[in-house]
């Protein structure tokens, strides 16, 4: 039997009741100061369907609720409680101090996409050498343009985490770790900034679990 971790979390902080993914019951290991919320499992790492994706999201969701959590990707196996708890022993200064860093707050996601033709983005004709080089220089310094008006976000947030031109129609996917208490404050420069791009919609997601600022947790 294999367990399945949903996100690490501080002693005495989230209470690990209810059930995860396949309806399996959670329970909490804990070494130290650390505790791993898990769920029994087969040897089989679970399949990334649309019905088990959304009910994992769910799930941490909820644990969110509850307090600080460094959430898992989906599918983190490990093989026992042995590797559990030597994963909370041999992390736990790290674990520790990117739990203090989330503690009261939420990712925020920032999705900026073209609207309509803008100079810099490919067309969908085949590229010669020269003009493709072209072509992805001007798209990634359109998506410096728009990165530079995204700045005053920097000081509504702890941290951020950036992506340039992840897809050609997409020149910035921006990740932000917002207190929670700021997150309307943010939601609402996001608006403002989005009045100010005529060639760019902004898209504003979550809050969400600190996914992008949990570093890899647990595993």
């Amino acid at each position: 039997m294999s367990l399945l971790v949903y996100g690490i979390v501080e002693a005495g902080d989230v209470a690990p009741t209810g059930r995860g993914l396949d309806d399996r019951p959670l329970r909490g290991l804990a070494e130290g100061p650390l505790v791993a919320i898990v769920s029994d499992h087969d040897e089989r790492t679970p399949e990334p369907t649309a019905g088990a994706l959304g009910d994992y999201e769910r799930t941490i969701r909820r644990l969110m609720d509850l307090g600080a959590i460094l959430p898992a990707q989906f599918g983190s196996m490990l093989a026992d409680e042995d590797a559990v708890r030597e994963l909370l022993r041999r992390r736990r200064r790290d674990l520790l101090a990117r739990l203090l860093s989330v503690r009261g707050a939420v990712e925020i996601g920032i999705r900026a996409s073209w609207l309509g033709h803008v100079d810099g983005v490919p067309d969908s004709r085949p590229p010669s050498g020269g003009s493709y080089l072209r072509d992805r220089f001007e798209l990634r310094q359109s998506a410096r343009r728009v990165a530079s008006v995204l700045e005053p976000l920097t000081s509504l947030s702890r941290g951020s985490r950036r992506s340039l031109v992840p897809q050609p129609d997409l020149p910035v996917l921006d990740a932000y770790l917002v207190d929670r208490g700021r997150v309307q404050e943010f939601v609402a420069m996001v608006e403002q900034l989005d009045d100010w791009l005529e060639d760019v919609e902004l898209v504003c997601t979550g809050p969400w679990p600190p996914y992008s600022f949990a570093e890899g947790a647990p595993v």
